[in-house]
């Protein structure tokens, strides 16, 4: 009788080793399968990462180049007005404004070298100050449009502003 024990619990062991070790090698190719998978999405996400650095080193350069003339990134327009009383970092906003404000609902812009058509007024509605001198201007009635170069002067103590007209250009009307 101990040898019956005995054996069908060598037997039982056995089988037992045996569903373990099945079993185990069931559950180590499953997980070297979602390894794999794994692997394959993280160089998926490498590759995807890689374009995504390079679209924006291309937007950045292409953001550098769109505010190179611009008077924030000029170091030589801003220290023109050293030892003045022109409050620098604001310039930009102030001129702007200041032609935003010449607009009007009932009379052309003074700036704006043209006149208005079919009875709409030319205003200017997009204004990039260049550097300490020049301001360029986008303006339009609505059927028309055109830009400007300005030149301005601030008067470092009454902060006064003036502008002259130095070129412009108007656009044919779009007929799409």
């Amino acid at each position: 009788m101990k040898k019956r024990i005995l054996l069908y619990s060598i037997i039982f062991l056995i089988l037992l080793v045996l569903y373990l070790y099945v079993s185990s090698n069931k559950q180590y190719e499953l997980q070297s399968t979602k390894i794999e998978e794994l692997r394959g999405k993280i160089d998926t996400l490498k590759t995807e990462v890689t374009t995504y650095k390079d679209s924006v080193n291309t937007l950045l350069d292409v953001n550098a180049n769109l505010h190179y003339f611009s008077f924030e990134n000029n170091g030589e327009a801003i220290n023109y007005f050293e030892g003045t009383e022109v409050d620098v970092q604001n310039l930009p906003q102030i001129i702007t404004d200041a032609i935003y404000d010449q607009n009007s609902a009932s009379a052309n812009n003074p700036l704006v070298p043209f006149d208005g058509t079919s009875g709409k007024f030319m205003s200017v509605d997009r204004v990039k100050v260049i550097n300490h001198k020049w301001v360029i201007c986008s303006f339009t009635d609505g059927d028309y449009w055109g830009e400007m170069l300005l030149r301005y002067e601030i008067n470092g103590k009454t902060k006064e502003l003036t502008f002259e007209l130095i070129s412009e250009v108007l656009y044919p009307k779009y007929e799409g």
